[in-house]
């Protein structure tokens, strides 16, 4: 129990809950291999387990489930004892690392194991117990669960191995934060010199020339680019979760619509090329889409705001890097008159 939970405390970053929602069940099914000294044979379980997603803690879910095992049988000597099984138990659950859609996950926790009044070499009694797994995020709100837990009993400290599949269904979606808007003056554009593509840029600055009509541009006469970044990490690996200091980069766009009541901006989502071509691109649409929930927030219209995915196409560094990867999961507002 201790390395499993080292290891847990050792790894490389601190992950906050990624999920859409909040609550999380999962009925599970599986299989049990008792120590041998406690003369049970290898039985099955059925179970279901209600998890809460935590936020800003270091473990990423707190649980309580309950397992149940018919007609378990003991065997003492020639005497063959049958009975049922009940254990209740509560766990704390870690994402250790993940690829993708797939995560590797530990967890430790307690229980109460409740067994026959007939059994001889079993009784009442706590546990401890840890364990590792795998979940497959299907979509949103469904997940497949492969796991493998070591309960110890407080007394004698006898082991049964629990293996077990699962499938987690997500309840009670989360909201996107809103944040209220503060005023912003209006502010005047400086009139044009001799400006040939009309964008308000003088020739002489102008480095994008040829600019089309209705395009929005920065000081140099290029189309105007805000890129949202997350400070160095940009959207968190496989998420469209929008954080905090997301929603403040995203404020940056909503003060520049306020000086500019006019225009209307178009949020462009990108991946990095992990994963296939359709999923990125569904995930690329859903970034822009969470983006475009908290600016409508921050007071800007919703008929101003429009979205787009561009998935994997349009990378903005290297997709062979760690760093490079971070910086192609974004989003990118750019402006229409």
């Amino acid at each position: 129990m201790k390395k499993i939970a080292l290891a847990m405390v050792a790894a490389t970053a601190v992950f906050a809950s990624n999920a859409a929602y909040n609550y999380e069940i999962t009925p599970t099914i599986g299989g049990i291999h008792p120590e041998g000294n406690l003369r049970v044979k290898d039985n099955n379980f059925v179970g279901v387990r209600v998890a809460r997603n935590l936020e800003d803690f270091f473990f990423n879910q707190f649980e309580i489930g309950v397992d149940y095992s018919q007609r378990i049988k003991e065997r003492t000597g020639d005497v063959v004892r049958e009975g049922r099984v009940l254990r209740y138990h509560a766990n704390l659950v870690k994402d250790i690392v993940d690829f993708g859609p797939v995560s590797l996950y530990g967890l430790i926790g307690a229980g109460y194991e409740d067994v026959p009044a007939v059994f001889v070499k079993n009784e009442d009694g706590g546990f401890g117990q840890y364990g590792l797994g795998l979940r497959y995020q299907v979509t949103d709100r469904f997940a497949l669960k492969a796991e493998a837990r070591d309960a110890i009993k407080f007394e004698h400290a006898d082991h049964n191995l629990f293996y077990s599949l699962g499938f987690g269904i997500g309840l009670d979606s989360k909201a996107a934060p809103v944040v209220a808007a503060a005023p912003v003056a209006a502010a005047a554009a400086p009139a044009p010199v001799l400006d040939d593509d009309n964008d308000g840029v003088p020739n002489d600055i102008d480095q994008c020339p040829n600019t089309p009509a209705g395009v929005v541009v920065d000081e140099r006469g290029c189309e105007k680019v805000i890129v949202l970044r997350d400070l160095d990490v940009n959207f968190a690996f496989d998420s469209y979760k929008v954080g905090p200091s997301y929603a403040a980069e995203i404020k940056k766009v909503a003060d520049f619509m306020g000086e500019h009541p006019d225009y209307k901006v178009v949020l462009a989502g990108h991946t990095d090329s992990v994963g296939t071509e359709a999923y990125n691109q569904k995930l690329s649409e859903k970034r822009a889409k969470a983006v475009a929930e908290v600016l409508a927030g921050y007071g800007v219209e919703q008929s101003k705001i429009s979205t787009v995915g561009y998935g994997e196409l349009k990378p903005i560094a290297t997709n062979k890097t760690k760093e490079g990867r971070a910086q192609n999961r974004r989003v990118e507002a750019t402006f229409n008159k």
